[in-house]
This record gives structure tokens, sequence and C-alpha cells, in this order.
């Protein structure tokens, strides 16, 4: 598990290092003098052995790499100009064998192996949305979308008697509906409702795991039901406590209630787009630095778990953020990305200022392993100080001063301390007084090795007078305290279902304790001084404090609340016949579990949908429900101005099923 003092080095198995020639792919896939980016270029998993072994990635400071998947992805290219190859792992084909051109299933397993043995933790990216490209009436183009379970054949998109792929065109991003039930782009959606593909990737995302990861990615996620998701999660969860997080894709200034719903409830995290448009926008000179922060005010409003959700500059979807004309603005930029609320995620080759456009040039053949770069050893100072100073990954942030291109900050946990001082400008800026944490005395930046130092001396208060910042320049002051006061700091899964495992992380945290949830005793598995693992004892489903977290008379404390569920989930489609709606009415379902809202009609499950599987008047969503219960529910509907009104007669009832997904359909009650 991971916790927000970490930081994820996000790799393109493919593009990093060429550890084996022997794993090269057949020339019609293959790139030899890597002139075609589209195709194979030849990295592998021995190539990041190799850099792990020599020191280059945990010279950065980094605690997990994010690599492709390692499935096996499809073994042809596409009828394109270019020919492009599945490279990128997002073409998958089988989720219970390896993809052959990155090495062996003996090779990957060393991969986990020798990253553990250097305090690395390793993360795959997952699709559970769908497998390779595919067009309905054309079935022999490319390899059909087919799925196969262990090099069986289960269905291909073409003549899918068993609708185990979506069929209803692609997605034209119009709307959620659009979104989750259409295709993305020409790829082959998988229908998650369908059994066949739920249990597969139950199965598949269960081999991984076993093969030892410590964490998943998760593609796509915004094109994938939540309902179905949020279960998913609760397997993964109750199977290995492995950090999850997902790709819930926003625009530039975009903004989702979904987006933020889903990460505060599901149990997995997200990539925080918001911080990235952000960031790239600020230092790309489009907006200020005033936009920046009304962003940080925005997300600590809209994320309940903030410091868990993901902050980037840039990935594999996305330009690079480096721009070949003036590449000192990332080492500033990566100073702000590693002190910032969050978990941190570099992308390969950001420490050596590989820059490119959109896809496939954003993806290149990694260019250098210097490690002297200014960026490289920003990562490893700042990285560095991210697993001492708890500010960092746990401290509030106050913003002391904010213009277009000038940017103050504090972070604050306890007696740790780090203030942060960023110039995008070309020439001096002689910043106002500040007051800080700081305590007396005289200070260093610790970036002084990289940018010019200018030593700050705050008087009793902490102010900090007539700082003068050097044009394009990054200060960061820092106090850790040298207490040894006990710190609960952390807990991971933020949602789980009773008997699933919960870590608590801290520092001197003592031998022994016991600790409860919700006022509920629970078992304690281990304690170390750093790490407490229990199970979350069988409770009322509901959002509960950690709490009597106790070693001898002391009581650590944990400010974040649990969501537990009521038991093991299942997915459940729950569909309502014959409602006639007016145009700014909207269906919800609340029931007699937490799930549903308890009765609750600001908890209500929903929107339902009624344009694509099922059509008006008939609605749909799909839902996590607990397995094996009895459930009674009523819908009702909201129109945009709140009034609410509810669906006559006695409430329905059924039995959910112990595992897997089903279907449940009713007719509206007038």
């Amino acid at each position: 598990m991971l916790n927000p003092g970490e930081c994820i080095y996000q790799i393109i198995t493919d593009r990093f290092c060429e550890g084996n020639p022997g794993n090269r792919p057949p020339a019609e896939l293959f790139s030899a003098d890597s002139s075609n980016p589209r195709k194979y270029l030849g990295g592998d998993w021995e190539g990041i052995i190799a850099r792990i072994g020599d020191g280059y990635l945990t010279g950065m400071g980094i605690s997990a790499i994010l690599i492709s998947q390692p499935a096996e992805n499809i073994h042809v290219c596409m009828d394109d100009e270019a020919g492009t190859a599945s490279y990128h792992g997002y073409w998958p084909r089988d989720f219970l064998r390896h993809n052959p051109y990155f090495g062996s299933l003996d090779t990957f397993r060393a991969l986990v192996n020798t990253a553990h043995e250097h305090g690395l933790k390793v993360i795959i990216d997952f699709t559970p949305n769908h497998t390779s490209p595919a067009l309905e009436l054309q079935p022999a183009y490319m390899e059909n979308g087919a799925l196969y379970r262990a090099g069986e054949l289960v269905a291909a998109y073409s003549g899918d008697m068993e609708r185990v792929f979506l069929h209803n065109g692609g997605t034209s991003f119009l709307n959620a509906e659009d979104s989750l039930y259409r295709n993305l782009y020409d790829l082959a959606g998988l229908d998650q409702m369908n059994p066949q593909a739920d249990e597969l990737l139950r199965e598949g995302i269960a081999y991984w795991l076993d093969q030892g990861v410590d964490g998943v990615r998760i593609d796509a996620a915004k094109h994938i039901p939540p309902g179905w998701l949020t279960s998913f999660t609760g397997f993964i969860h109750a199977r290995k406590p492995a950090y999850l997080f997902g790709e819930w894709f926003l625009e530039a200034h975009g903004r989702s209630q979904d987006n933020a719903a889903f990460a505060n409830n599901s149990g997995m995290s997200l990539l925080h787009f918001m911080f990235t448009h952000s960031m790239r926008e600020s230092f790309h000179g489009l907006r200020g630095f005033e936009a920046f922060a009304d962003m940080l005010c925005e997300s600590s409003g809209c994320y309940k778990h903030l410091f868990d959700q993901l902050i980037f500059l840039d990935n594999h979807d996305m330009s690079r953020f480096t721009q070949d004309s003036d590449p000192s603005l990332t080492d500033l930029a990566l100073v702000l990305l590693l002190t910032s609320a969050g978990m941190p995620v570099v992308y390969y080759g950001t420490e050596q200022y590989m820059s490119g456009g959109d896809d496939p040039h954003n993806r290149a053949m990694m260019s250098s392993f210097s490690r002297e770069t200014p960026a490289y050893r920003i990562l490893a100072e700042l990285n560095r100080l991210r697993a001492r100073n708890l500010a960092i990954g746990y401290g509030s942030t106050e913003l002391l001063h904010v213009n277009s291109k000038v940017l103050a900050f504090e972070r604050r946990y306890r007696g740790n301390v780090a203030l942060v001082l960023l110039n995008l400008e070309e020439r001096e800026h002689v910043l106002p007084p500040l007051v800080t944490s700081l305590p007396q005395g005289t200070y260093s930046s610790i970036l002084r090795d990289v940018f010019a130092d200018c030593e700050v001396s705050p008087e009793a208060e902490g102010d900090i007078r007539n700082m003068v910042m050097a044009p394009r320049s990054a200060y960061v002051y820092t106090c850790e305290s040298d207490s040894e006061e006990p710190a609960s700091l952390h807990f991971y899964p933020k949602a789980a279902a009773p008997g699933s495992e919960l870590i608590i992380q801290g520092r001197y945290l003592g031998d022994t304790g016991s600790l409860t949830v919700g006022g509920y005793a629970a078992t304690v598995i281990s304690w170390k001084s750093d790490r407490i693992v229990a199970k979350v004892p069988v409770i009322p489903a509901g959002t509960h404090h950690i709490q009597g977290l106790r070693n001898g008379e002391t009581e650590f404390l944990l400010t974040e609340d649990l969501t537990v569920w009521t038991g093991k989930l299942v997915t459940v489609r729950l569909v309502v016949k014959n409602i006639l709606t007016e145009y700014d009415s909207h269906v919800f379902v609340t029931g007699n579990v937490y799930e549903l809202g308890a009765w609750e009609v600001d908890r209500a499950a929903g929107p339902f949908y009624n344009h694509i599987v099922y059509r008006y008047p008939t609605w749909y969503c799909d839902i996590s429900l607990p397995a094996d219960c009895r459930i009674e529910c009523k819908f009702l509907l909201r129109s945009d101005s709140g009034i609410v009104r509810w669906e006559q007669g006695v409430a329905h009832s059924w039995h959910t099923p112990p595992e897997g997904v089903s279907e449940m359909i009713v007719e509206w009650q007038e």
C-alpha cells in the first residue's frame, strides 16, 4: 500500500529500456530503428529490472513504478498508414496470459521481486473497459476484439451471441450515459454486466494480484458503470489491500459532480485532472497562479480524501509538459508537483526533459538515463523530503502570496513545516512580508544546489521580510519536528466491507494496542511502530470514525472517516418500466440498505438512464448492492428545482445473488 508521502513513476514498458532483444516481436510489429513510434520499440521487463539494479529509479527517491498492462495484447497491427501495434498495452486479448514481448512470466515475477527488494512497489495498468479495435460488420478486421481465457476463445465482437460486448455504437461523449454504454472510439467495449465478462475480469485482476503486484490503475474508469466499478473495487480490496486508482478524465476547466462523488464513496482514488490542467495553464502562460489557487480551494471542497488523489504534470494521453523552447519550466513545475497535497505521479523521461506532442510523440523511447539533470536532482531531493517531512504528505496548505507568476505557500503538520516559493518571472521579484510557521532562525533552501540560494531568517513570530526571489527560481525551506510523539497518519482503503483488511500507517505507534471502528472493536492482525493491520469489524453500514486507537495510555486520532459497506458487493441493474416524466425530472431509487441511501432522499442512488440499453419510458441504472441480501426499495422523481415525487404502493423487494451481476425489472407504481 502507498501513502501520500510517496511518489509514483509511470513507465510505458516498451519505451523505457530494452534488457533482452530476444523479447522483440515479429518484424511487422517492431520498428528496428525506432523510426515508427506506433510500433514496438523493444522496452521490456528486463530493462526495468536493470534500471532498478543500477540505482537509476531508486536514486530519484520514488516509491513505486506504474508499468504498462502486463496481460497479453493482440498480435496484429492496425490497418492504418503507420501499422499501429499494441505496444502500449491497452488492446488486451487475454487477461490470464502475459505479454510475451515484454518478457516471460518468470521475468515479470523477477521484476516484482527485484522492485520489492529495493523498496519499490509495482502498480500495473488494467483495462476492464475494452479489448482491442473491432468493426461490427468486418469480422476479419484485426482480431475482431476477441477475448480469451487462458488461450481459449470466449467471444469475439462480430457474432457475439452471448453479448459479452457492447453493441451500441461509439460514444460521442455527449453525456454520462453515452460515455458509459457505448464503445470508446473503435474499441470493443466489454459489457461488465454480462456474467461472463464480469467473471473473467475478476479472474484477470485476481491473477495479477496473485503475482505480487501492489497496486492497480484502472484505465478509462470514467467509461465504466460506477455501480459495477465500485463492486470491482470491493472485490480487489477483499483479495488484497492493493493501492487502487482510476483514470476519470476531465477536460480543461471541466467539472464533474460524478467524479468527486465516485472518488468519495467508491474506495478508489482518481487521477486529479483539475490539478494537471491548472498546472499546465499556469506554467505555460494561459492563466495565472490565481486560477491555480482557486483550483486548490475547489479541490479541497470536492474530495473527502484529497491526499489520496493523484497529481501529475502529464501522461501518455496528453502532450508532454516540457516544451523545447523552455525546459527550465519543468524544474519549477516539479517543485510545485512534489510539494502539493496529493500523490504525485511523474511520467518517464520528464527528468530528462523529454518533449513531444500528442500520441505517439509523447511516448518516445527513453532519451537518457543521466542522473545529473536538474530535474533528476530535484526529484531526488524532494522525494527525500516527502519521506521525512510529514507536512508534505499530510499537512494543511496555506497560501501566503499569489499573483500571476509568483506563488508562496506553506504546508504544515504539527511541528513539521515546508515553505515553498516559486517565481516564474524572468526578473527578480520582491515578496511582501510573509508570516510563516518556521521557528526563529536562519534557513537555506533545500534546492540550493539547483537554484541560487537565498537564506531567510524568520523573526520570533515567523515573519520573513525583504525576500528577493531570483528570476525563474524556486525555494523550499523546511523544519522537521524531532518529537517522537505518536502519529497515526493514513489509512487504506477508504471504503470496504466488514472483514476486509484495514491498514493504518503512522510513526511511533508502539508494538501493541487496540482500535475501534465506529465504536466496535476491530481485530488486530499485526501492530508495528509504523503500520497496523486490522480487520474491519461487522458494524452498521455507513461512515465511521477510526478511534480508540490506543497503545498503552496514548490515543491516536485519524481525521478522515472510513466508509463501511453493508457487506460484500454485487452489481444489480435495476430497470423500472413506464415512468412518464417532465423534461426536468430525473429518476432515483432509495431503499433499506446504506448503498441505496437507507430511505434518505438526498442519498438516493442514480440517476437512471433511458436512451441506450433501455429506452424511455423504461429507465435503468447499475448499482452496487450487498450480496445475498433482501432488498426493499422505492423509486422517486426529482426535478431540477428539487421537487420530489415518490412512486405509490408497497416497496419492491427481492434477494440479491451471492456473487456476480444480475438484473431486476419492475413496474413503476403510479
